[in-house]
């Protein structure tokens, strides 16, 4: 699980190869990704994160992950 603080950015979800074709979903302040079971093995990531300001948090973004180990 993967929480999102501060400015937006493009959270791109590819497949089990590099190759594979991705999706790209925005996230914005506040939102929350989950993924598990086989999808955990997918390739993902944030993209170049554009400059832009947030009201309490101003030209900062902030990711929170979250994994269960074990």
């Amino acid at each position: 699980m993967s929480v999102s603080l501060g400015i937006p950015a493009v959270f791109q979800f590819g497949g089990l190869k590099r190759s594979d074709k991705t999706q790209r979903v925005p996230v914005l302040h506040g939102d929350v990704v989950v993924w598990g079971g086989v999808d955990r093995l997918r390739y993902h990531g944030v993209l170049t994160v554009k400059a832009a300001s947030h009201a309490v948090l101003g030209a900062h973004r902030i990711n929170l992950t979250f994994r269960k180990a074990g």
